[in-house]
């Protein structure tokens, strides 16, 4: 699998981000951020932290960087995918000790954690996505090796083999598309 394309998407999207986060800020952001940033422990337990801010805020925090973990998880390859987290875990500490820089910004504990837990998000739908579609390999490979054809149904003139292929395609022992009853799940469907 050709990479590169993913690979820059992943740049061109941690550029954006970075852009966004540690850009200039359009207008003056205020908060109650404490001295040191993600720096200082004392932020890190304390309640303030933990329970100001908004939910919509969070959810954005966590929301921006999904994309990150599903780039990140796609550009390497699928056994390193913990690679993926540590990516997103170190672009968004970057940010966050960028911001500690800059007086129109706010270094927070609570977006260092947000943004890795969507970063988590994005990881764990590839990794889904991948485990379904091996599933359906698996699945797929199960059944061309299991006879579809009914005991007593006519074989295939030439070898002498049930007409499997044609029954699996939707088509009767001379090629033609079969028509399936009302029942039936596979094939093509005749619609009046």
């Amino acid at each position: 699998m050709n990479r590169r394309p993913l690979r820059f998407a992943a740049l061109a999207y941690a550029a954006a981000v970075l852009w966004v986060t540690v850009g200039p800020a359009p207008g003056r952001t205020r908060g109650n951020q404490v001295d040191g940033g993600i720096l200082n422990l004392e932020a890190w337990a304390s309640s303030a932290t933990w329970t100001t801010g908004y939910l919509a805020e969070m959810a954005l925090n966590v929301a921006i960087f999904v994309p990150v973990g599903v780039l990140a998880a796609l550009s390497i390859p699928r056994r390193r995918w913990p690679l993926a987290l540590l990516a997103g875990l170190g672009l968004t500490a970057a940010i966050e000790l960028l911001q500690l820089l800059q007086p129109d910004r706010i270094s927070d504990p609570r977006d260092l954690v947000m943004n890795t837990a969507g970063t988590v998000v994005g990881v764990l739908m590839v990794l889904a996505a991948r485990m379904v579609r091996r599933a359906g390999a698996v699945l797929v490979d199960v059944t061309a090796l299991v006879d579809v054809t009914a005991p007593g149904t006519p074989t295939d003139a030439a070898s002498g083999a049930p007409g499997q292929a044609h029954a699996r395609h939707g088509m009767d022992a001379v090629g033609e598309p079969a028509l399936m009853g009302a029942g039936s799940t596979s094939g093509p469907r005749r619609e009046d």
